[in-house]
């Protein structure tokens, strides 16, 4: 099963270039965003561990540069019921 990265920013600027970021630098996919409240935004990729670590951390980087990061995570091994979520 692939890994599930999510990074949470403020605002939809920093969304959008957060996604695009995590796109450009690995082989992952983008499967969503949620809001999250208080303008929050959530990025959802996925896609195998080391390619959504190294997406996380780029998507990270960029945004840092234009707004604010909220938190990130990595899920390296989810439950295949997870995928119910989305």
């Amino acid at each position: 099963m692939d890994a599930y990265g999510y990074i949470e920013v403020l605002g939809l600027v920093p969304a959008v270039a957060a996604a695009d970021a995590a796109l450009k630098a690995a082989n992952v996919e983008v499967v969503g965003k949620e809001n999250t409240g208080a303008a929050m935004i959530a990025v959802i990729i996925k896609g195998e561990i080391g390619a959504v670590r190294a997406a996380v951390d780029a998507a990270e980087e960029a945004v840092g540069h234009i707004g604010k990061v909220v938190s990130t995570n990595v899920i390296a091994k989810p439950d295949e019921n997870l995928e119910k979520l989305y």
